[in-house]
């Protein structure tokens, strides 16, 4: 019997750091609709160099839904080939939770808080704060949907 209790006490030890690591993972960001199309082709081939972002605040047709405080889309950095490698976080800064405090890109691969101060590194699709907050930007998916056109959804 105490054997059994021990191993029960053991798993739940080991246990516990990857529950509390996960909940310091997940953005306190609300989940709010996302549904926004980039075209590589004509729009949006400003986002074709490496690093390049742009950020939606508005919707551009009637259908496009920008989540909780817009959209960053980055042409993130690839692992070779020079491929478009696009990633898409809600601008909102999840240490503030406030729809209206809007992280700022930079063309380092980065985007920082104007009221916080916290940096986020969106290059790699993680948006992991390298400081201050322990949570990082809450992320959307990107699927290619054809030739250099592309679905953000969450």
């Amino acid at each position: 019997m105490i054997h059994n209790i021990t191993k029960l006490f053991l798993a739940m030890l080991l246990l516990f750091p990857l529950q509390a690591c996960d909940e310091n993972q997940r953005s306190p960001i609300p989940d709010v609709q996302v549904s926004l199309t980039i075209d590589l082709n004509f729009q949006d081939a400003d986002l074709i160099p490496a690093l390049a972002t742009k950020s939606f605040t508005t919707p551009r047709l009637a259908t496009d839904k920008i989540g909780f405080g817009g959209i960053l889309v980055i042409n993130g950095l690839s692992t070779g080939g020079g491929a478009i490698n696009l990633f898409a976080y809600d601008l909102a800064c999840p240490v503030e939770v406030d729809k209206n405090v809007k992280v700022v890109p930079d063309d380092a691969g980065k985007a920082v808080c104007p009221k916080c101060g916290t940096v986020f590194v969106t290059a790699y699709g993680s948006g992991m704060p390298e400081s201050v907050s322990k949570y990082p930007l809450k992320s959307y998916t990107v699927q290619q949907t054809g030739d250099k056109k592309y679905s953000i959804r969450n």
